[in-house]
C-alpha cells in the first residue's frame, strides 16, 4: 500500500470498520521485505517500564486495498534496564578520643617561654656537674638529659655520666650510656669519644670483633677525631699491620 493511499484511507475509513486515527504507525512495505520496527518513544530517563515496540510484517493481505491496516502487526514488550543508582561513600569516623593530658607537658606548658626554660635547664645542669659523689652526679646528668633531651649538652651530660660512672667503679653503667649516645646522638660532638669507650667496653668483654668493628667505624666515619687517631693506632695492635690511617689523610679520597 502506497503512502497516499494509507492516508486516503485513514480519512475515509471503510465500512464497518474502525477509522485509524494516525497513518503515521504504519509504515508501507512491499510484498517478501523483511519486518519493520516501529519503536515507541522512549522517556529521557531509563525505567524499568516496558517499551512496546510493534513490528509490521509485510504480505499480500497487508497490501489489499480494503485490509484491516492492523493485521499483521506484532507487539513486542521489552523491559528496559534500570539506570545504575550512584553508590553513596563510606562514613567517616569523626569522632576523637578523650584523653588526659601528659604531665610533662603541662609541665612544660608552665613553666613559661623559651629564655626561662633555657635559664632553667642551664641552672640545672649546672647543679648536677658540682655535686660531689660521682654516682649522684651520674644519677643527675642522666636526669638532666631526659628532662631535655633536644638540649645541645644533652649529649655531653650523657658522656660525663659514663665517666662518672667508670670513676666509681660502675663500668657497665657506663658502657650502656656510651651505647645510649652512639644510637640518640650519633652526629653529636662526643659520638667519636662514645664509640672509642665502647670499643673499650669490648676489649675488657673479650670481644675483639665487636672492638674491631667499633674502631673501624670510628676512623671511618669521624677520620678527623682525636679519638681516632687513637682508634687507628688500637687497629694496628689487634691486626697485626702498620696504623690505620684515617681517609682524610689520604689524598685521593675527597672524604670519608
Amino acid at each position: 500500500m502506497s503512502t497516499h493511499r494509507v492516508a486516503r484511507v485513514a480519512r475515509e475509513g471503510h465500512e464497518g470498520k474502525p477509522r485509524v486515527r494516525s497513518a503515521r504507525r504504519y509504515v508501507a512495505a512491499r510484498p517478501g521485505s523483511v519486518s519493520t520496527p516501529v519503536i515507541s518513544p522512549v522517556p529521557s530517563r531509563m525505567t524499568a517500564q516496558p517499551t512496546t515496540i510493534a513490528a509490521v510484517t509485510a504480505s499480500p493481505r497487508n497490501s489489499a486495498p480494503h485490509s484491516r491496516p492492523n493485521k499483521g502487526i506484532r507487539k513486542v514488550t521489552v523491559m528496559a534496564r534500570e539506570a545504575p543508582r550512584a553508590r553513596r561513600a563510606p562514613p567517616v569516623a569523626t569522632a576523637v578520643p578523650i584523653a588526659e593530658p601528659d604531665a610533662g607537658t603541662l609541665t612544660a606548658l608552665a613553666r613559661g617561654g623559651g629564655r626561662e626554660l633555657s635559664a632553667e635547664a642551664a641552672a640545672e645542669l649546672r647543679a648536677a656537674r658540682g655535686r660531689k659523689d660521682p654516682v649522684a652526679r651520674a644519677h643527675a646528668l642522666e636526669d638532666f638529659t631526659a628532662r631535655y633531651p633536644h638540649h645541645p649538652a644533652a649529649d655531653d651530660a650523657l658522656l660525663e655520666a659514663s665517666d662518672a660512672y667508670a670513676g666509681a667503679e660502675r663500668g657497665e653503667a657506663g658502657c650502656t650510656l656510651a651505647r645510649r649516645i652512639a644510637d640518640d646522638y650519633p652526629a653529636g660532638d662526643v659520638a667519636p669519644d662514645a664509640l672509642w669507650r665502647l670499643a673499650g667496653c669490648a676489649s675488657r668483654a673479650g670481644t675483639a670483633e665487636a672492638e674491631r668493628r667499633l674502631l673501624t667505624r670510628l676512623v671511618t666515619e669521624f677520620p678527623t677525631s682525636a679519638a681516632a687517631r687513637r682508634a687507628g693506632e688500637r687497629l694496628a695492635v689487634i691486626t697485626g699491620r702498620a696504623a690505620v690511617a684515617s681517609p682524610a689523610a689520604d689524598p685521593s679520597r675527597s672524604g670519608p
